[in-house]
């Protein structure tokens, strides 16, 4: 390194494939490109360009409202039950574009994902995270990225459901990437008196393993 600024390239985004996010009925709702300056030395800076993509799960959001149709049908509620969109899965990606021959050190990426999940956690009001188990997955260029899979609980939610989630880092001589993942798990149930059940459930579980397998084709 030397001292002064350090300019970046452009970035690419770091996107699901198209065919895939069709066939497991996700998509895409926002790309977002801006440019972040990092001190990692007294006297020197960084400035880098970063892309976030966002991906929602639509089919997920289409499988509880008839969950929640049936619920309403059994029990003869006069009126519908509208399920939020923040219940359903969603997929961020981050890529951060380095400066030709510079590395992104560990302690900024660790830094960059500990505030991504700090947003995560604040906007879907998380009480809590703990790192349940890890796996690896196989990207696109056939390298492997270790994924840490974790469980929340939530400030808001009295039904007993929890959070699932994950977060995995990999990078090479152009930029680095870091993939956020959430979803709902459990069984939302209600008990109001003459109207109890379960309105809609999620296995968070299989809800992961659909969203590595999107994962594991971004390039």
């Amino acid at each position: 390194m030397i001292s002064g600024c350090l300019e970046t390239a452009q970035t690419v985004p770091a996107t699901i494939d198209d065919a895939a996010l069709e066939a497991y009925g996700w998509s895409q709702v926002s790309l977002e490109e801006k440019s972040l300056e990092q001190n990692i030395t007294e006297s020197t800076t960084i400035v880098f360009n970063s892309t976030t993509v966002k991906y929602h799960n639509d089919r997920l959001i289409s499988d509880l409202n008839e969950q929640a149709l049936e619920f309403k049908e059994e029990n003869n509620l006069p009126v519908s039950i509208e399920i939020p969109e923040s219940l359903s899965a969603q997929i961020i990606t981050y890529r951060l574009s380095l400066p030709s021959g510079a590395q992104l050190p560990s302690e900024l990426v660790s830094k960059i994902v500990d505030s991504r999940m700090s947003e995560i956690q604040e906007s879907n009001d998380i009480e809590s995270t703990q790192e349940s188990y890890t796996r690896t997955i196989t990207l696109a260029d056939d390298s492997e990225a270790v994924v840490k899979i974790f469980t929340s609980s939530s400030n808001t939610t009295d039904s007993g459901m929890k959070m699932m989630g994950f977060f995995t880092t990999f990078s090479n001589d152009e930029s680095s990437t870091i993939v956020i993942g959430l979803v709902p798990d459990g069984a939302y149930t209600v008990d109001a008196g003459f109207i109890n059940g379960t309105v809609f459930s999620i296995d968070g579980e299989s809800e992961i393993d659909e969203m590595l397998k999107l994962v594991s084709t971004i390039e």
